[in-house]
């Protein structure tokens, strides 16, 4: 199938995206939450030729009270409305445990996902980004969670009540903090980066 000019320019910024942040861990630059987010509005702006002020960052969320959509591109004659969620994901960051981080990735997808739903014609992406240890643990077998962190590019994973629940208490109770949602979520990137770094893009359809 031959891609749309939107689909290109989108997957030309997730790679760029990629390379930007595999050089930043490459010179070992000191990473928060904030540079990520800060490298990929570099991207999309350079790709798509958006303008600054034509990206909203941290609107409100019309279905969560006090929770914000962390970047937000309206939408134009030319292309769809695009919702874009991040987490920088490493020990440095949180120590809370393995599950509990877990479980708040999922409560973010359903967090698209509640958007999702009433806004069909939109593009709802999570933005991941994380160390050696959390992806560790999203990899073994045990933890049942392999088939997501590992979903490879343009495969889909259908998530499904029960496969929450299928999880530690811990788990299910931060991944429903939204509620639990059916959804559709399709790997657009999935790259190892420098400094046992790794960066995952999903979409999630609703």
């Amino acid at each position: 199938m031959t891609m749309t000019k939107i689909e290109k320019n989108l997957q030309n910024t997730f790679n760029k995206f990629s390379y930007l942040l595999n050089e930043r861990f490459e010179k070992k630059i000191f990473t928060k939450e904030d540079p990520i987010r800060y490298t990929f509005f570099y991207a999309i702006t350079k790709e798509f030729g958006i303008l600054p002020h034509e990206i909203l960052l941290e609107s409100p969320h019309p279905q969560i009270d006090h929770a914000e959509i962390d970047m937000q591109i309206p939408e134009t004659n030319q292309t769809p409305e695009s919702i874009f969620e991040f987490k920088y994901d490493v020990k440095r960051q949180s120590t809370m445990p393995h599950p509990l981080k877990a479980g708040s990735l999922f409560a973010d997808i359903f967090r698209l996902c509640l958007y999702k739903k009433d806004n069909q014609n939109s593009r709802c992406f999570l933005v991941y980004v994380t160390d050696f240890q959390m992806a560790s643990y999203l990899s073994r077998d045990r933890n049942r969670l392999d088939d997501f962190f590992n979903l490879q590019p343009n495969q889909e994973l259908t998530i499904k009540e029960e496969y929450v629940r299928n999880h530690s208490e811990t788990f299910v109770k931060q991944a429903s903090k939204y509620g639990i949602h059916d959804c559709i979520i399709k790997s657009c990137l999935n790259n190892d980066l420098a400094e046992s770094h790794f960066v995952r893009i999903y979409e999630i359809f609703c």
